[in-house]
This record gives C-alpha cells, sequence and structure tokens, in this order.
C-alpha cells in the first residue's frame, strides 16, 4: 500500500506554491522540499507555547507560520497569494462552519488546484458513538456564519465522545455500549460547557463534524449540486492505522450560491407569502 504522504499529496501540484493549514508541529509538507506557505489561527509564538505544554509535541518543533489566519477574516485578507495546491490534516473536524472554511481556502486557489484533506474516520475514533454530520448541519452553521461552535456542537462532542484510557482492543472495538464506555464529562457537565460557551461566546475546541468517507462524499456532492461548493470530489482512501481517511477535492469554479451577508427585516409581504407556504406544508403531512 502506497505510503499516507503518497496517497495525501500524490495529487497535488508539487512544482507549484502550496498552503498548508494548520501545520502545528506534524507539517505534511516542509519547507525544505518545497514552496508552502504555513497559516494558523494564531501566532508562531502562542502555538509554542501551546506545544510546549502538550505532551505530543514533545521533542517536536512548530515551525514559523507565515501569516496568520485571523478568525473571522477572510482568508484573501490575510494572505494576498494565490496557490496550486493546499493541504489540511486532522483540522476540518474542529471548524465551525465547514462550507465557509473550504469556500475560503478554495477562494486564494487556482480553477483546477486540489485541496487534500486527512480527516477522522468516525468508525475509528472516540467519535465512534455519535451521528454522523448531515448537510443541513453544514448549511445551519454556514447560514449564521458560525465563528465558534454552536451549544449543541459542544454538547454533542462533549456528552457522546467515549474516553480513551489506552486499554486495547478499544471500548466499541469489544462491543460495549455507550452507556457502559468511560467517558471524560457527564451530560451535566457537558451541559454547563455548551450554556457557558453560548454566554460568554467563548471558543471551546471541539470536534464539529463527524465523517465517514461515504457520508463525506454523500455531503459534499449535495452541496455541489446545490451549487454552495464548487468542487469535485475524490473516492476516499482509507488509512485504518491512523483512523482516518483522506480525500481530494478539485476546485471546478466558484459557488453559485451564497450565504445571506447580514441578517435583515423582513419585509411583511414576504412574512405573509412564509406564513401560506408554512401552512400549505403542514397540510401535506
Amino acid at each position: 500500500m502506497p505510503s499516507r504522504s503518497d496517497i495525501v499529496l500524490g495529487p497535488l501540484d508539487l512544482s507549484g506554491r502550496g498552503l498548508e493549514v494548520a501545520p502545528y508541529f506534524n507539517p505534511l509538507i516542509l519547507k525544505s522540499e518545497h514552496d508552502v506557505a504555513y497559516t494558523d489561527y494564531t501566532s508562531t509564538e502562542v502555538l509554542r507555547r501551546k506545544a510546549s505544554e502538550n505532551p505530543g509535541a514533545t521533542g517536536r518543533e512548530v515551525p514559523a507560520v507565515d501569516f496568520v489566519w485571523t478568525p473571522g477574516r477572510p482568508l484573501q485578507e490575510c494572505t494576498g497569494e494565490r496557490f496550486d495546491y493546499a493541504v489540511a490534516s486532522h483540522v476540518i473536524e474542529h471548524v465551525p462552519n465547514v462550507i465557509g472554511w473550504v469556500n475560503d481556502i478554495l477562494s486564494v486557489m487556482r480553477q483546477g488546484a486540489v485541496l487534500a484533506l486527512c480527516v477522522p474516520d468516525r468508525r475509528m475514533t472516540m467519535d465512534f458513538y455519535r451521528q454522523e454530520t448531515t448537510v443541513g448541519d453544514l448549511i445551519g452553521s454556514w447560514i449564521e456564519h458560525r465563528a465558534i461552535p454552536t451549544p449543541g456542537q459542544v454538547m454533542d462532542f462533549l456528552s457522546q465522545s467515549f474516553r480513551d484510557t489506552g486499554v486495547r482492543p478499544k471500548p466499541f472495538e469489544r462491543g460495549v455500549a455507550f452507556e457502559d464506555a468511560p467517558r471524560e464529562y457527564s451530560d451535566r457537565q457537558a451541559l454547563d460547557f455548551a450554556v457557558f460557551t453560548h454566554a460568554e461566546n467563548y471558543y471551546l475546541d471541539v470536534h464539529c463534524t463527524v465523517w465517514t468517507p461515504q457520508k463525506f462524499v454523500d455531503v459534499f456532492d449535495r452541496l455541489s449540486k446545490l451549487g454552495i461548493l464548487a468542487v469535485d470530489i475524490s473516492v476516499p482512501t482509507e488509512h485504518r492505522d491512523r483512523g482516518e481517511f483522506i480525500v481530494h477535492l478539485t476546485k471546478a469554479g466558484e459557488p453559485t450560491v451564497l450565504p445571506p451577508a447580514v441578517p435583515v427585516a423582513t419585509p411583511p409581504a414576504a412574512v405573509g407569502l412564509a406564513r401560506q407556504i408554512v401552512r400549505r406544508l403542514l397540510r401535506r403531512r
């Protein structure tokens, strides 16, 4: 079987200028080998301080980021460059607004450029007991321009994830029901966190979305057909040793359907029409 690096980088035009999103202490593309820029949500200094407190980063170096992708700002404003390919490994699941995030990255890529994504597979990770993300989940966050996880995303992650104690096989591999699996947080604690993040507009880093390879393709295909995304989607490659799958999105154009820019007052006539439509739908049930 090809190596992980070969699978991820194979379809990319590595002779061009590349972008890696959030490489942290484990970049997939090395600057010593390729013309690549690194971006993350904060400065190199903050990332290195964070890594110094992370046991998993012991002995690893956090490379300098070339520019900060400031949360809430379009990527185009943060870089001013155009790229021939992009890579993001185990980032998409942390993003509150997946559609906005993907479109932001595609906005700085040339036509035909490829975005490589490494995505945790629900069937092999701490998200095993959670429900997979739907089209509706993504569209809701896209319409709301979510910059932080929703209370529902926080609640679901904290209340439905199991705690990996290091025992192998893992609970779900032994057929353990969720009710009997070890947990990091109780339902009550998860609820308290969800309420707190909403009340304080606080960014709590959670897995906002949950994927399997087939679900990812199904959801992204429907978004493309809607015109919300303009991508060609590869057949995902499963990498079971790492509990992930790898998928490539090729930029096929620009989205034709955009989210509402800002909330606007709805004209009375539109309100009346909307009520008529809702009444008709209810009568059909």
